[in-house]
């Protein structure tokens, strides 16, 4: 077995850190889904260092791994079968997490990505849900979007429409299997209001009066080129009434006037309000 120095990752470490996680997210997804602004937030956390590990062979990296929020160990291989080292990095994981008296650990792994799944499935994790990453490439006019009366949608208003929209977006996610409640704070941080990408123009807000039925929080990614619909949400009392829909439609719209064609979104294939069916 071949032997790696291994140590807690350092600021100094980010470039390298940050190509090695965009390739496997590439291979496995697609595109990078992380920024290098995305990346530097994240090692914010005031346990950057111990929750880190970076493993080194001959002078290479070879892997990265980093337990995030305290519960969720990722893991990242420059050689996509090195299950000997996804091993040793998952056991070390697996020992910060009890320093943090963490009693249950969840992951996210790409279907493509087999020596990952093997890793985690041989060491007593299981699959509980699933996501589609769903894409879009427009070459014509996107149909307009068809509102129920009463209905009206504008734009994201930063500061005043914050906490309205965090509620609206909470309240929506309650019926989401998986979801975890986030307070405001979090939810900042999980939307990237802080970050570069973040344009609240393509942010929309369907309302009801004052009251904000559903919302569609977009975001451009400028590396790719591709316009990602982040969170699309109704809440209960507006359901089965189009808004959904509506929103959709409205996004592809303003996407489309500013020359984007390509769209992709994530989605529960297991969803209990069947978004895969709407999407």
């Amino acid at each position: 077995m071949k032997k790696y120095s291994v140590r807690p990752a350092t600021p100094r470490d980010i470039e390298a850190v940050y190509a090695l996680i965009a390739a496997q997210n590439r291979d496995d997804f697609g595109d990078a889904l992380l920024t290098m602004d995305g990346l530097r937030s994240r090692w914010q956390s005031p346990y950057f260092e111990t929750d880190t590990c970076m493993a080194y062979a001959d002078g290479q990296l070879a892997g990265y791994a980093e337990l995030r929020d305290g519960d969720s160990p990722f893991i990242y291989l420059a050689e996509r079968n090195n299950i000997d080292l996804g091993f040793q990095l998952l056991t070390i994981l697996e020992e910060i997490a009890k320093d943090h008296k963490t009693l249950e650990l969840s992951t996210q792994i790409s279907a493509k990505n087999q020596s990952l799944l093997e890793l985690f499935l041989l060491n007593g994790y299981h699959s509980s849900i699933s996501f589609l990453i769903m894409e879009l490439v427009m070459d014509t006019t996107p149909a307009p979007p068809q509102w129920t009366e009463g209905i009206l949608v504008r734009a994201f208003v930063p500061g005043p429409d914050e906490q309205a929209t965090f509620r609206a977006d909470e309240e929506a996610a309650e019926d989401k299997g998986y979801h975890q409640p986030l307070d405001f704070e979090a939810w900042s941080k999980r939307m990237g209001l802080a970050l570069e990408r973040f344009d609240p123009s393509l942010w929309f807000l369907a309302c009801a009066g004052e009251e904000i039925a559903g919302v569609a929080l977009n975001f451009y990614d400028q590396r790719t080129q591709t316009g990602w619909v982040d969170h699309l949400s109704v809440r209960r009392p507006w359901r089965k009434k189009g808004i959904g829909k509506a929103l959709l439609l409205h996004t592809f719209g303003q996407f489309h006037q500013r020359g984007i064609q390509h769209i992709k979104l994530s989605v529960d294939s297991r969803s209990l309000t069947h978004a895969p069916h709407l999407y």
